[in-house]
């Protein structure tokens, strides 16, 4: 036995994992013999990738993960395949949009011989140019008490057409979040929004005190010519523990914002923030979504609504995993949210108002053991029929049919049409 390398490679670094494998001379592969590969793929912080093009020359393959991040290809071996003059027998490329590429490339006919689950992380691809930002080192406290030491990233991108900020939304690039989307961007320009981003582990995932960002908030402010971004009334965003970043400015500055997002939570807790039932609030969930499956995190939006009256709804993905079914999509309906959080919050002058309960509009719960898309009920708070301190609560009516609409329509399906 000897030791060979796998080489994962990437535009930017080299990462090289160990395994033990005999050389080929002592592998045995037969001709028509079938091979299966298969693992899973997360991004550098340990989500889940749904989606990820997962290709090799050899054999063929040609596959994708599911919604929970795992892929299995298989291909019928051919005994004329050898080594090239670098050695390499084949070699599988991962592809997702908005990451870099990795390239395994395989050094061994033991792989394929003795195949073992593989553990692939794509790293996000570089903020792009026209945004600014910096990177500083900082010491903090996490929304759960844990202390973190280590580089944050802090970037805005502000339309050139914006002479000044209505609000700010601020995303934790931990999993799907980022400024960089084109559909965020356009939301920036028609709607006067400053997206600011926030990324590393002192921050991504909440602080127990949002004041530690303060100064560099106020860096942002100075570096894009925008002063009011500092005292800008905030919308904020958080993909899996990112709620927890999302949920913190809601409990401790519920003064100053508008909205929060919880996309595919993998922690009930960030839910139940205190003074976070006071601002309207969306957990969207997938209902094959493992960390779903065991936090049951739509019985939690249930409890806030019943017990503190909560501004709360939840908007169920049917058969959607812990990674969105399509970014255009999700964006698009986060979006719709953070307008209609606009139109209930912002008073002409930029003033915050209260949100009335009585004057937004219920949606019916939906029904997990039933499962599938599901149309639900939606009626202004006073005319709902069913039972109304556990149903969605919705800010508006054109939110109240967007929110209808988005649940009943099939994004598998319409993900899979546009040969995503």
């Amino acid at each position: 036995m000897k030791k060979r390398l796998i080489n994962l490679l990437t535009a930017s670094i080299m990462t090289t994992i160990s395994v033990f494998a005999e050389s080929s001379s002592d592998v045995s592969l037969t001709s028509g013999q079938k091979i299966i590969l298969t693992g899973k793929v997360m991004d550098s912080d340990d989500n889940w990738l749904n989606g990820v093009s997962v290709t090799m020359k050899l054999g063929g393959v040609d596959a994708r993960t599911d919604p929970n991040g795992d892929f299995s290809a298989e291909f019928l071996w051919d005994d004329k395949t050898k080594e090239n003059q670098r050695g390499i027998i084949g070699a599988l490329r991962f592809k997702k949009e908005g990451h870099i590429d990795e390239i395994v490339r395989i050094l061994s006919m033991e792989f394929f011989a003795n195949p073992k689950p593989l553990v692939v992380k794509l790293k996000p691809k570089p903020i792009e140019e026209g945004i600014v930002g910096f990177t500083v080192p900082m010491s903090t406290t996490n929304a759960v008490g844990k202390t973190s030491n280590g580089d944050a990233e802090f970037h805005v991108y502000i339309p050139e057409s914006v002479d000044k900020v209505r609000a700010a939304f601020y995303l934790t690039r931990h999993g799907m979040g980022n400024i960089t989307h084109p559909i965020l961007q356009k939301f920036a320009q028609d709607e006067q929004v400053a997206l600011v981003s926030m990324y590393g582990d002192p921050v991504q995932r909440g602080l127990k005190d949002v004041s530690l960002t303060d100064a560099h908030v106020k860096k942002l402010a100075e570096l894009s010519g925008h002063p009011e971004l500092v005292d800008a009334p905030i919308l904020t965003f958080g993909h899996s523990n990112g709620t927890g970043f999302a949920a913190c400015w809601p409990a401790q500055r519920p003064e100053q914002s508008i909205g929060w997002i919880s996309f595919h939570p993998g922690f009930n807790e960030y839910l139940k923030f205190p003074n976070t039932e006071h601002i309207p609030s969306m957990v969207m969930l997938g209902t094959v979504d493992k960390y779903f499956l065991n936090g049951r995190q739509d019985e939690t939006v249930k409890e806030m609504r019943q017990t503190r009256n909560a501004a709360m709804n939840t908007m169920m993905e049917a058969g959607v995993g812990h990674g969105p079914v399509d970014n255009d999509i999700v964006w698009e309906f986060v979006v719709e949210f953070c307008k209609a959080a606009m139109r209930a919050r912002l008073g002409q002058n930029g003033e915050l108002l209260p949100i009335k309960i009585e004057d937004g509009w219920l949606g019916a719960t939906y029904d997990v053991e039933a499962g599938g898309r599901q149309l639900l009920e939606i009626a202004p708070c006073a005319d709902f029929k069913g039972e109304r301190s556990t149903a969605n609560w919705l800010m508006d009516e054109e939110f109240a049919k967007a929110w209808q609409a988005y649940g009943r329509t099939d994004h598998l399906k319409k993900h899979k049409g546009a040969g995503q």
